[in-house]
């Protein structure tokens, strides 16, 4: 169990240190939410404020968490150490009194802050010499036994596996629909997100083409399959690909692709966003869409926080490790004996752990219930 502190008159004060990446940030939010409902953290019976420093690329992810009272956003730009700003921030969440901090990122630089802040309990993993900066420096797992990312940070806080509760995000409807409207989307009509990208490396994208069958099945098929008849009716699919500037050349290709494959009209039905969207609006559409279909990346880990039910391709990386948690999850994963190779380019240079995987068996799982899915 978590070590106890002293007790204080009003609510405790925690805060926590974000990681740089979405799916990290949301893997995060199991810590966030066991701190939350610990006992061991009220005061005069109310639970702690959970406070987080997060960067821009991350902040809306804690924004959206209902665990979380306030986010502080780095003003530092990411690579440089501009001590005068990280002096200045500091100073101001010194003022907030916090009770302890939690260091998720494993540098340096991500250290100083809590340190210059002087809160008092400091946790995070030993890692770059930074030891002397934390209050409780934690070992680090070998990379050969290395738990599940919610374990790895719920770790610090010394809770277990079964203590740590799924990640959970929710937008506001005013947010939902604001979103569609921004982008011409009926916020009745059936929604299918799809996003091709994965920053890490070529290694971890299924196929363009196979991501494009998917969609020519879906549009074809004239529903998005995993949505009730009833509503059905209010309108034909409309299918948004996602991601980011980097995701517009993969997304691109899925729209060539298509054209050999579906009608005009049903090619209208498609809408290329990667670049185009915040990450907030992002996950707006991820949370109004019946699924959405993707590799192993920030999205998967937002639509399963999101409830969004989500079809997930694992090649050179491992769904024991990074799974979407969410019982509305689907991993397609092959398992073959060279993977998961955790490398960004494929080192056999064929891809066949992504390429194998079938775009039928997809659409499969997209027309079954996926809440009978998980509980069969």
């Amino acid at each position: 169990m978590p070590s106890q502190v002293p007790l204080s008159k009003g609510p405790a004060k925690i805060l926590l240190v974000a990681p740089n990446w979405v799916g990290d940030a949301v893997m995060s939010l199991g810590l966030a939410q066991a701190l939350v409902a610990d006992p061991a953290w009220q005061r005069n019976g109310l639970p702690p404020s959970v406070h987080v420093l997060a960067p821009p690329q991350t902040a809306p992810v804690y924004q959206a968490s209902p665990a979380v009272a306030r986010v502080w956003q780095a003003p530092w730009q990411r690579g440089r150490l501009q001590l005068g700003l990280r002096w200045q921030l500091a100073q101001a969440l010194r003022q907030q009194q916090f009770e302890a901090a939690w260091v998720l990122p494993n540098t340096l630089k991500s250290a100083f802050i809590p340190w210059l802040a002087r809160i008092p309990k400091r946790t995070g993993y030993a890692s770059e010499g930074r030891a002397w900066l934390l209050s409780e420096a934690l070992p680090r797992p070998p990379k050969a036994n290395k738990p599940p990312m919610l374990q790895w940070y719920g770790a610090l806080g010394g809770y277990s596996a079964k203590q740590l509760p799924m990640p959970a995000l929710a937008l506001g409807a005013d947010q939902v629909h604001s979103t569609c409207a921004h982008f011409g989307l009926s916020p009745q009509a059936p929604l299918l997100a799809v996003a091709p990208g994965a920053d890490y490396g070529p290694a971890k994208r299924w196929p363009a083409e196979h991501f494009a069958k998917v969609v020519a099945g879906v549009l074809q098929q004239a529903r998005v399959p995993t949505m009730p008849q009833t509503q059905q009716a209010q309108g034909q699919p409309t299918v948004v690909l996602l991601g980011s500037a980097k995701d517009h050349a993969q997304c691109q290709s899925i729209v060539e692709h298509l054209r050999f494959m579906l009608t005009a009209d049903e090619q209208a039905q498609v809408r290329q966003l990667a670049g185009l969207t915040t990450l907030p609006q992002a996950m707006a559409l991820i949370q109004q869409a019946q699924a959405l279909v993707c590799n192993d990346s920030g999205p998967m880990h937002l639509a399963a926080a999101l409830g969004t039910p989500v079809h997930a391709m694992f090649g050179s990386s491992s769904p024991t490790h990074t799974p979407p948690l969410s019982p509305r999850a689907t991993v397609h994963y092959l398992g073959l004996a060279c993977s998961p190779c955790y490398q960004r380019e494929c080192p056999l240079g064929h891809t066949d752990c992504l390429r194998n995987i079938q775009p039928e068996t997809v659409l499969q799982g997209l027309q079954a219930n996926p809440d009978q899915e998980h509980a069969a």
